[in-house]
């Protein structure tokens, strides 16, 4: 088969990017330096960076916020490629979707343009603001097992209702998504002529149909199994670890960047 059937290249193209954003499994074991964070330490502190974030109103300060999350992506040994695969989508929806603000803000205008400087202002600095806190999610993400994070919010206290329902689903989209490609799979060992546009649209509406029916059969696979096991039960914990150096220093830096942006 060529390779010009869209919906194949599009579905594909979808699940394996959905794989890589969801699968980071190797680099928690790397010698970084949010590695060597106990997770429980490394939850509240991130949390408190994006608390931090969210109040800030101006663009010096936000822009010194995300320097900061790439700073600890850098040292964790977060490949480039990685960190910024995960910054490049919330940033543009939001400028998409504060940008009419550049203009019907009030205020002195830029030049010849019909763009307010408060406007422009508040667009950038909303922008990197959600830069930065998708930045300090994804160093978190990257750098801990979804396990020990489920364990961390255990620890926490947090509704144990709430993190059986993060993990199942974290769990149920991978699943999703490897379904997926399966389909995809087999679709193209069925396929032996060049798809026409008109067959790949017919064939988009089974192929969805499809899709979900076996969605829903899995779901309900998933249910009978964890009723045959008496419910979905609790995850063993591990231990609680003893505080480091690597535990101290990030609280440190969480303290000094809370001081510093308060201060200022």
């Amino acid at each position: 088969m060529g390779g010009s059937d869209l919906l194949d290249r599009t579905v594909a193209a979808i699940a394996a990017s959905a794989q890589w954003f969801l699968l980071a499994e190797d680099l928690p074991d790397r010698a970084g330096f949010l590695q060597a964070v106990t997770p429980t330490v490394k939850l509240v502190g991130v949390v408190a960076l994006v608390a931090l974030t969210v109040t800030q109103r101006t663009l010096a300060v936000v822009c010194a916020l995300a320097l900061l999350a790439a700073a600890l992506a850098a040292l964790s040994r977060v490949p480039v490629r990685t960190f910024l695969g995960r910054l490049s989508g919330p940033p543009v929806f939001a400028v998409v979707v504060v940008a009419p603000q550049a203009v019907l803000m009030g205020g002195p205008s830029l030049g010849s343009l019909p763009l307010s400087a408060a406007g422009v202002d508040y667009v950038l600095t909303f922008a990197v603001r959600v830069t930065a806190c998708v930045g300090f999610l994804s160093v978190l993400l990257l750098t801990t097992r979804f396990a020990d994070l489920l364990a961390a919010f255990r620890r926490l206290r947090a509704p144990a209702i709430a993190v059986s329902l993060l993990g199942i689903t974290y769990r149920y989209l991978l699943l999703f998504f490897a379904e997926l490609e399966r389909m995809v799979r087999a679709r193209r060992s069925r396929t032996v002529a060049e798809p026409s546009l008109r067959r790949n649209w017919r064939d988009s509406g089974h192929f969805v149909g499809s899709f979900l029916v076996r969605s829903l059969e899995r779901g309900e696979r998933v249910q009978r199994a964890a009723r045959a096991r008496g419910g979905t039960g609790s995850t063993p914990v591990r231990p609680r670890e003893p505080l480091g150096r690597a535990d101290l220093a990030f609280g440190l830096v969480v303290a000094l960047a809370v001081a510093v942006v308060v201060v200022a």
